[in-house]
């Protein structure tokens, strides 16, 4: 974990609570029991199922969750706005398949479509299963979101660029657009952000009435006038949401409770409206499982036919996730099941707010929940729970292959009185059984990038050096480390091409002299191969700029770009570069000064990369890092027939892939 120095885009929720935990567990390590050479891992180690069970009333309901509130004030004793499991259906069905009764029933790849030319979609995980982005295209016209507005653009052929519509939402933010034939769907809602009431040992959550996220569907037979058709409104936060067999199904995150200015609970009831109207969840649609601190959220699933606007809403109550991996059948819905503090100590507030920390806390599990809910037709079905060790980096941590699910998490571990990190590989069958497992891939380092292609699974961990594992899972029950290449500096983002390769887009990094670190450097592109045997090797790499280079893939794999008819990738960065007069003198490599910002498009070949050409929104000429203008930096692009389309928060500049000269520019609404 390189500690000393941090990067200029933060680590994910899931390093970042190991490490505030590693950091925690340090101040017990020296007290805690443990044999000298003995590895005590957080959590239980093995992964498995958990039961789900339902409400019979909203007394019922209520009665549980002010019973568990305070334990889920464990959530915000950071300053965090998060609380904790349930599950609810609209078309929804129990464990067992039967129809729950009393439901809320509401009334990157490449394209091609006729004579339209071939074009790039956008960056997705599974194929088949779309996620929202900010910028969507159906190879003749681009849908763009700008913070609160939604532009659809005359794309194709540039020489008719042209704005035809655009869409405005009064103190809301556009957060995602999905579109299909005839059919644009937009999520929006305001900004997700708590407000707190400070009190003594602990800040209570004051959650506003007015947070909400909207699912708005349009008909767009006439681009020039889209027809609003549907409105789904669901409060709370938006999470997720994936476009699969012409359904969208939406993760939501609504608020159990609230406090008020004394701490006491208020228990609010799952809802949603559909044009306006507002129809609460029956009690028997909402599951919890055992782990009652898992109570300040309903976890809602609402799923909209984007042809006719039929709605449903499905739901469970959780604890706060920010992670969800979907699969052509099942939406997995991950939340780390936090350290229960108060039911040690009996006090709202942890070793920072007056609470204490004892190694009876720090040896409490550290684990993750599963939820798996099944989808098809836009009918949720509500399957199963399990609990995995660990947390999760994103969503590439985990994969569903063969009706096994797959996950890589990180825990903490105290190895000879010292706190550390452990790397894991879990997996489940559809009962959330442990089928097998791989532990302690690499004690001490924390998981930077995975990726699951098939029979394999890629995994990056690093401290000082990148390993890059490579596991077999040809015989699920015995996965197996095939091979371990060590490089220096790592990836944040792995994308598989065919042949058995693989584009690694993360940082370079020197090793510290003092300390068992490493700094962040410029921006890096590693082409691995991958053999039949296992073993990989680094074929090239391309280093762009000095330290503090980033780019937008590194924490945003919707901002990656690959056009697979021409093996080009297209990479938006911002460029730092240090100067004649920065050196080493402060004992660590310098910080390089902002010059530049746009994308380098890119060919892959079998041998490595070639920068084919750079385009910015900027004028020539102009300093990045001395432009006032932010708002033309680019972080999405699109390829369509012969053309590049870059796209920033005011404009759309069309390039020519031959000789990167600039075609057409479209300027947003500001």
């Amino acid at each position: 974990m390189c500690a000393a120095v941090a990067r200029a885009t933060p680590r994910r929720e899931g390093a970042l609570f190991v490490a505030a935990i590693i950091s925690i567990a340090a101040v017990v390590a020296a007290v805690a029991l443990v044999s000298p050479g003995r590895i005590t891992p957080g959590g239980s180690g093995n992964a498995g199922p958990q039961s789900l069970s339902s409400f019979q009333s909203y007394a019922q309901l209520q009665q549980y969750i002010d019973a568990n509130a305070k334990s889920a004030q464990q959530y915000n004793r950071w300053g965090i706005g998060f609380g904790g499991p349930l599950v609810f259906g609209g078309v929804v069905r129990d464990v067992n398949g039967a129809m729950v009764p009393g439901v809320m029933t509401l009334t990157a790849s490449i394209g091609s479509v006729g004579s339209t030319p071939s074009f790039t979609g956008t960056n997705v995980q599974v194929q088949g299963v779309d996620e929202p982005d900010r910028v969507k295209t159906d190879g003749t016209h681009l849908y763009v979101a700008t913070q609160d507005s939604v532009s659809i653009i005359n794309a194709y052929p540039p020489n008719s660029t042209a704005v035809l519509s655009t869409l405005t939402y009064a103190n809301m933010t556009v957060v995602g657009l999905e579109t299909a034939q005839n059919r644009l769907m937009v999520i929006a809602g305001p900004p997700a952000y708590p407000i707190y009431r400070i009190m003594p040992l602990v800040a209570y959550p004051q959650y506003s009435s007015t947070s909400s996220v909207e699912l708005l569907l349009y008909d767009t037979t006439d681009l020039s006038s889209p027809k609003l058709m549907q409105n789904v409104t669901v409060q709370g936060t938006y999470v997720a949401a994936r476009l699969a067999d012409g359904y969208l199904y939406a993760v939501i995150q609504q608020p159990s409770y609230v406090f008020d200015s004394q701490g006491n609970t208020t228990v609010v009831m799952p809802s949603a409206s559909v044009g306006g109207a507002e129809s609460k969840l029956a009690p028997s649609s909402v599951y919890y499982t055992p782990i009652g601190t898992q109570v300040s959220y309903y976890t809602m699933i609402p799923s909209i036919n984007m042809e006719t606007g039929q709605e449903s809403v499905a739901s469970a109550l959780t604890g706060p996730s920010a992670t969800i991996y979907v699969s052509t059948a099942n939406i997995y819905v991950l939340y780390t099941n936090y350290v229960d503090l108060y039911a040690v100590d009996g006090v709202p507030g942890n070793f920072w707010s007056g609470g204490v920390i004892t190694p009876q806390i720090v040896g409490q599990s550290q684990n993750s929940t599963v939820l798996r809910v099944a989808y098809a037709n836009g009918v949720v079905t509500v399957a199963k729970a399990g609990i995995v060790p660990g947390t999760a980096l994103n969503q590439f941590s985990m994969d569903e292959y063969n009706g096994y699910f797959r996950i890589a998490t990180s825990r903490f571990a105290i190895v000879d009185g010292t706190a550390t990190t452990s790397d894991d590989v879990y997996v489940l069958d559809s009962n959330m059984n442990q089928v097998s497992a791989l532990r302690n891939l690499a004690p001490g380092e924390n998981i930077y990038a995975v990726r699951f292609v098939g029979e394999m699974g890629y995994v990056v961990t690093f401290q000082q050096i990148d390993p890059l594992f490579v596991i077999s899972f040809k015989d699920v029950a015995n996965p197996v480390i095939l091979s371990a290449l060590k490089v220096s500096g790592y990836s944040d983002y792995l994308h598989p091409l065919p042949g058995g390769y693989l584009i690694g887009v993360g940082k370079d990094a020197v090793p510290a002299s003092n300390g068992d670190f490493s700094y962040y450097l410029g921006l890096k592109l590693s082409l691995f191969k991958v053999f039949d045997n296992g073993t990989s090797v680094e074929v090239n790499r391309m280093l762009i700029g000095d330290r503090g280079t980033d780019s937008p893939v590194l924490s945003d794999h919707l901002a990656f770009t690959f056009d697979p008819t021409r093996n080009i990738t297209v990479i938006p960065l911002t460029l730092y570069v240090v100067s004649g007069s920065q050196n080493y003198s402060s004992g660590f490599p310098p910080y390089g000064n902002p010059v530049w910002q746009g994308v380098y498009v890119i060919r892959v070949t079998q041998s490595g990369f070639d920068l084919l050409g750079k385009v910015s929104q900027y004028p020539a000429g102009m300093n990045y890092g001395d432009s006032p203008d932010s708002s033309l930096q680019i972080d999405r692009s699109v390829i369509i027939g012969d053309y590049l389309y870059t796209v920033s928060q005011s404009e759309v500049l069309v390039s020519a892939l031959s000789t990167f000269s600039t075609v057409a520019t479209v300027r947003l609404p500001a």
